[in-house]
């Protein structure tokens, strides 16, 4: 009887292998019997599933993430997992590692057992790790010795391994590292060992305690500046951002401070400081070495916003004009909308002293010409060109959090095109008796503050930003044309959700603006009064693919209003590789005056009939992402629960796509 097919490969490939093996074996120690043809029949076999026996304390796609053997895609079209018989016995250390960090000190792996799957047509194997867990054991009690200068407290604060939680071996090296770096940022070099014991009367009971000998207390020596080349760069350009000085008790904070003020400056594209201790003297040399940027660059970029759905950009510049640290560029935008029509285009020159006053103050001058469009509005379109100069002073607080104060001074010229002429209309355009003035200037007062706290500011996971600011147009500032006050604060925060990278995010905006002063009329289809004194272009006006979705730019509402609240919150859920998903829920709205403003407007209704201009406009919706060093490109779909009566989205349960450059926020 003839053999069937797989059976007769496998015998040919045994046959073989025993050969060479007897052949490699001429010349090498002797093999123990068996093992070669094993090891290579292994390879022959794929992962079909990997299980676990006596797990209960911790979730299994935890333990697949610390295995060798890696389990069995879901996907049709990737390729198989082989099975690697020595990968078995790594698993077996790497299962009792994973227990250990989460307390389970006597946990091990008792068998591993690979078995035929059921599947006849492939030769897959279902490989099962029986393990027996134990309990969990806790840290009881955190000790030091000789902590004569920081209190016992404060360096419990700092510790991973803190009384009450679950006990970590590694806890053990990681404390080390952090209770010396906690005594170096008081000018302590100390040395640091550490123990853990069981409890004598209750095993799972962990006392843990640290050696420390603080040693003396150092202070800063010399700082020594040197270049790979020739360094065209003032020395006292480098030097007034270092916050060390000599004499000073030495603080690693100091010295990491130092370092990122170094790479702000934009001068330098490597800085490197090393620490060089003087025991005799309790001193420590600072080693500065830095490397200079080339003075000149030139930046091209694309982008896309709420009310632009392409940008593009670029600027040349220079970073140390005069030999001064002052910096220069010149810019430009041009920007087009999602039908590909012309949106706005500027030029502007800024020349930045960062050193304003004598101190760390970025003093920032920008004179700008822009030209654009105003298409929101489908009864007309503005034909708008703004010219002005405006003087900015900010201050940093910390890395990506700063504070600013504007003074800017506008020039606007503007005619309007009527899509919708009617003889009211036309007589507000008069340029002689209208209303609406086709020349006005703006002087405002801006005062703000910006906090970004995210890992990533393209692609965010963890983290929080907050933005706010306050400014007075007129008032004070006298010969501008429309005097007002507006307010605004945006916060948003991401944090991961479970251990699959998943990542939720949520945004919260509000907006006030209070017109005072003598009424100015300004757009042609006025609709409140108090609406008429504020200049368009500084109205709220949200809707888009970084705001509310599913709405055209700007459509809520085209006009725009006094009062703005936006909502968002939203899931992403990575696939494979840079592929992802995101579901979303957006809301928001504009009012013409907080009057108007009422708590029944905030209640959600999914219903057929339209909605009253003033309750806020929820969506619901989902897209696709991919995930790109510059930002995510995605595709959104979006349903509105609720249709409106005027402009916007106006189907209800029906799915919008809109596609977009960067994070929603």
């Amino acid at each position: 009887m003839r053999r069937p097919a797989a059976a007769d490969l496998r015998r040919r490939l045994v046959g073989a292998a025993l050969t060479v093996a007897v052949v490699a074996g001429c010349g090498a120690a002797p093999a123990r019997a068996g093992s070669a043809p094993e090891d290579f029949l292994s390879q022959l076999k794929t992962i079909a599933e990997i299980r676990f026996r006596g797990r209960s304390q911790l979730p299994a796609n935890e333990l697949k993430r610390a295995l060798r053997t890696r389990s069995p895609s879901i996907w049709p079209w990737a390729d198989e997992v082989p099975l690697r018989l020595d990968f078995l016995s790594a698993d077996t250390l790497a299962l009792r590692a994973a227990y250990r960090e989460h307390g389970f000190l006597d946990a091990r792996v008792e068998s591993v057992t690979v078995t035929p799957a059921r599947n006849r047509a492939k030769p897959q194997v279902i490989v099962t790790y029986y393990l027996t867990e134990g309990r969990r054991s806790y840290i009881r009690s955190v000790d030091f010795s000789s902590n004569d200068h920081y209190p016992t407290d404060a360096l419990r604060k700092k510790l991973l391994g803190r009384p009450g939680r679950p006990f970590n071996p590694g806890y053990l090296s990681a404390d080390t590292a952090r209770i010396s770096a906690a005594y170096q940022d008081r000018g302590y070099k100390p040395a640091v060992s550490g123990e853990a014991v069981r409890d004598a009367r209750d095993p799972l009971q962990i006392h843990v305690h640290y050696q420390i000998v603080e040693g003396p207390l150092y202070h800063f020596g010399q700082v020594y500046l040197s270049s790979p080349g020739e360094l065209h760069v003032d020395q006292q350009l480098v030097r007034r951002e270092l916050v060390v000085h000599p004499g000073e008790i030495y603080r690693t904070s100091k010295v990491d401070q130092s370092l990122q003020r170094l790479y702000e400056t934009g001068l330098f594209s490597q800085v490197h400081i090393s620490a060089l201790s003087d025991s005799s003297n309790a001193a420590v040399e600072l080693d500065l070495r830095v490397r200079e940027r080339k003075p000149r660059w030139l930046d091209a970029g694309v982008g896309s916003a709420t009310s632009e759905r392409f940008r593009f950009t670029g600027e040349w510049g220079h970073r140390n004009i005069w030999g001064r640290g002052i910096q220069g560029a010149l810019g430009g935008q041009l920007s087009i909308d999602g039908k590909g029509r012309f949106l706005r285009a500027r030029g502007e020159a800024s020349l930045l002293e960062p050193w304003t006053f004598r101190t760390r103050t970025r003093g920032l001058t920008t004179v700008y010409d822009e030209k654009g469009l105003d298409r929101t509005d489908t009864s007309w379109v503005r034909h708008y060109l703004a010219r002005g100069v405006s003087f900015q002073l900010r201050r940093d607080l910390a890395l990506r959090t700063q504070i600013y104060l504007i003074q800017d001074n506008t020039f606007v010229t503007q005619s309007f095109d009527l899509l919708t002429p009617d003889s009211a209309t036309r007589a507000r355009l008069d340029p002689v008796s209208g209303d609406v003035p086709l020349r006005y200037a703006t002087h405002r007062l801006q005062l703000g503050y910006e906090g970004d706290k995210r890992d990533n500011p393209v692609n965010p996971v963890v983290g929080s930003m907050l933005t706010a600011n306050a400014q007075i147009a007129g008032g004070p500032l006298r010969g501008g044309t429309y005097v007002f006050t507006k307010f605004q604060t945006i916060g948003s925060q991401h944090r991961p959700v479970g251990t699959r990278g998943w990542v939720f995010g949520w945004r919260l905006g509000t907006g006030l603006i209070r017109p005072f002063g003598k009424p100015v009329g300004f757009t042609p289809d006025s609709v409140d009064a108090d609406v008429d004194r504020v200049p368009g272009d500084d109205r709220f006006r949200i809707g888009g693919v970084n705001s509310v979705r599913g709405y055209s730019e700007n459509a809520i509402s085209p006009v725009g209003g006094l009062v703005m609240v936006l909502a968002n919150a939203e899931l992403r859920v990575p696939l494979i590789g840079p592929f992802g998903i995101e579901a979303f829920v957006d809301g928001g709205n504009v009012w013409s005056r907080p009057a108007y403003l009422k708590p029944a407007n905030f209640l959600p209704r999914v219903s057929r009939d339209p909605r009253d201009p003033g309750d806020m406009r929820y969506v619901l919706g989902v897209g696709g992402r991919l995930n790109l060093p510059f930002g995510p490109l995605r595709v959104d779909f979006t349903w509105n629960v609720q249709p409106d009566p005027n402009g916007g989205l106006r189907r209800w349960l029906v799915a919008e796509p809109q596609f977009a450059i960067g994070p929603a926020f």
